[in-house]
């Protein structure tokens, strides 16, 4: 396809977008080969950054993945004055670090490797929004019109986008297309200064938080796909598949596919964006897939788990340590309450994964994704025990042993 033929295909898709009419299924599909037409310049940027991502950092993720259409179409929608063959984010990669050194390293290394047309860079000042990572746009080296996007974070921004995809999901938000929301807006602003919250910030945190139920929600959702997506993966980890389409569906659901190639997972894709049954779902790459790296690279579709269920703890252990010292005997049974409540809700999820995973082991081959399962159970349950440990001793202050009879 020539620029000028994809350029008028998004002219005639804005046009269609901005009168309310239905995109026509011509229209679709020269876009969906113009999305397709990107694998091979997206295969060869991935081998290259997988790599030297390596090199850099053992543990660094890197995934791909091609813009989804609703994606595109939203973007049409935004920037009125953007060209289609001007979209410089159609094909992506990403890599995620476990360190600011790390990232910045190999940012080097890809300044050196490709040929960058433009930049962005939210590292030394985060945006607005408190999303923090860089961004390059290379030229893709089989074919020099075509741009490839390569985002670089570290797992704990990511970690926060996530978040924010999370609550688009259970909120029918569209936060992160910029669609205005206050009050969740400042919460996650709060959230990427975590390292830097006062007690002030933190007691806001969970106002939001109690107001919005978002806490429960979350884990509501978490309890819900755990299992199923744990024993779909179990039965996945017989197959050597790197090519996945994961699916929330209106049921806020996670479905999980594998495929053995590129062009059956697209295929499927496309096919899935015809039945539009209101499902969110991402087609992706993963270098050498399993559970952990997935969830993390993919969090806000697998749905299983956050790191704020933690951090929510830790701001209310800190909350009532602040009330201990200023000998707040109210404040402090309103949250010793509140955290009692939301800890049994994890204890007993934790509960539910043994029983599952001991019936489900009784009946399958021991295999990776089994063995990985049950590393996890044990690092939750090390944690939990943490947590339940510093609030008993907390709460020992105040003779209110709410948490013994959970390590019992």
């Amino acid at each position: 396809m020539t620029k000028t033929q994809v350029n008028k295909v998004g002219r005639n898709i804005r046009k269609t977008i901005q009168n309310q009419g239905e995109i026509s299924n011509e229209d679709l599909l020269i876009l969906q080969n113009y999305r397709t037409s990107f694998q091979a310049d997206l295969a060869s940027v991935f081998n290259q950054i997988s790599n030297l991502s390596k090199k850099e950092r053992s543990d660094s993720i890197v995934s791909f993945r091609i813009k989804r259409i609703e994606s595109i179409l939203s973007k049409i929608k935004r920037q009125p004055t953007m060209a289609l063959g001007n979209m410089g984010d159609v094909a992506g990669c990403r890599v995620l670090l476990y360190s600011d050194e790390a990232l910045i390293g190999l940012v080097q290394k890809f300044n050196a490797v490709f040929n960058v047309k433009y930049f962005n860079n939210y590292l030394d000042e985060a945006k607005e929004d408190g999303y923090r990572g860089y961004h390059l746009y290379i030229e893709s080296p089989i074919d020099s019109s075509k741009l490839i996007e390569i985002q670089l974070r570290t797992v704990t921004a990511h970690k926060w986008a996530s978040l924010v995809e999370m609550i688009d999901i259970l909120y029918n938000l569209k936060i992160k297309e910029g669609e205005k929301s206050y009050e969740f807006e400042e919460f996650l602003l709060l959230l990427s200064r975590k390292s830097t919250l006062t007690i002030k910030d933190k007691i806001r945190i969970i106002e939001i938080d109690k107001k919005n139920n978002i806490y429960p929600k979350l884990n509501e959702v978490f309890v819900q796909n755990h299992l199923q997506v744990r024993k779909d993966w179990v039965s996945l980890s017989n197959l050597s598949n790197n090519y996945f389409i994961i699916e929330v569906d209106f049921e806020k659901k996670t479905n999980l596919i594998s495929f053995g190639s590129y062009k059956s997972a697209e295929e499927r894709y496309f096919k899935m964006f015809g039945e539009k049954n209101k499902s969110n779902f991402v087609l992706t790459h993963v270098e050498k897939p399993n559970f952990r790296r997935v969830c993390i690279a993919y969090a806000s579709y697998m749905l299983v788990n956050h790191d704020y269920l933690e951090d929510w703890n830790e701001f209310t252990k800190d909350i009532i340590m602040d009330n201990t010292i200023k000998k707040s005997q109210s404040n402090f049974d309103y949250y010793s309450e509140y955290i009692r409540r939301n800890l049994e809700d994890q204890f007993n999820l934790v509960k539910s994964e043994i029983s599952e995973y001991n019936s489900y082991s009784e009946k399958e081959e021991k295999n990776d994704g089994l063995n990985e399962w049950l590393d996890e159970i044990k690092e939750k349950m090390k944690k939990f025990d943490m947590v339940a440990r510093q609030h008993n001793d907390i709460n020992k202050q105040k003779n209110k042993n709410f948490f013994r009879r959970l390590l019992g």
